[in-house]
């Protein structure tokens, strides 16, 4: 009697394995990659989507995407654009993306890459004082300097714009966005998510002084 159960025993757990094989396999599969990205771009630009819910698809798919990659991931993939000046499509992937974006496209990427408060949070920042402004920005700034992880976020917004601080203080972060290149509105991104967990943390935008 013993033997028959042992064997099932054996069975269930070779199955159980399998199982687990599996789903460790799909889950490495479907994690997004640099390459699955630049991939994605290629076979489904933008620009050749004839309707409109083609087009929301993929905004929202690259955006979840890059969402889903680390930040050396991050960094990987700009750099392995700017590496290879033969690959025009990894080469200005940035540009044509956003470009390809209508208005309220460009809002719908922003939202899925740093939260629907996207909106708001700009709103908000445009009604504070210069002086608050440049509080939060500074505050920002260093949080993601001393933040290993963002060191290649903010050196790309610093390479593409030295004045980046001071613009955006002075001008209002709704101001700088709707001015600037295709390729600064992507790389901001993780700027305005950094902003909004300062803020979070801190319990809100820098107060008035009376």
């Amino acid at each position: 009697m013993r033997q028959p159960l042992l064997i099932k025993t054996g069975l269930a757990l070779i199955l159980l394995w399998a199982v687990a094989w599996g789903l460790h396999q799909w889950a490495g599969s479907a994690k997004p990659t640099p390459e699955k990205v630049l991939g994605y771009l290629e076979t489904r630009p933008l620009q050749s989507q004839a309707d409109d819910e083609g087009r929301r698809e993929v905004v929202i798919k690259v955006a979840d995407m890059l969402n889903g990659l680390e930040n050396d991931q991050m960094s990987q993939l700009f750099t392995k654009a700017a590496q290879d000046p033969e690959a025009k499509a990894e080469q200005s992937w940035r540009k044509d993306f956003f470009e390809a974006m209508r208005p309220e496209e460009q809002k719908l990427f922003m939202e899925r890459r740093v939260g629907r408060a996207f909106d708001q949070m700009m709103n908000a920042f445009n009604d504070m004082d210069k002086e608050e402004r440049r509080t939060l920005v500074k505050r920002t700034l260093q949080q993601m300097r001393d933040n290993k992880g963002r060191e290649s976020d903010i050196q790309r917004l610093e390479a593409a714009d030295a004045e980046l601080a001071e613009k955006v203080v002075n001008e209002g972060l709704r101001s700088y966005y709707q001015q600037a290149n295709a390729e600064t509105k992507m790389d901001l991104a993780p700027l305005l998510e950094q902003m909004q967990q300062t803020i979070s943390i801190g319990g809100g935008p820098p107060r008035r002084k009376p």
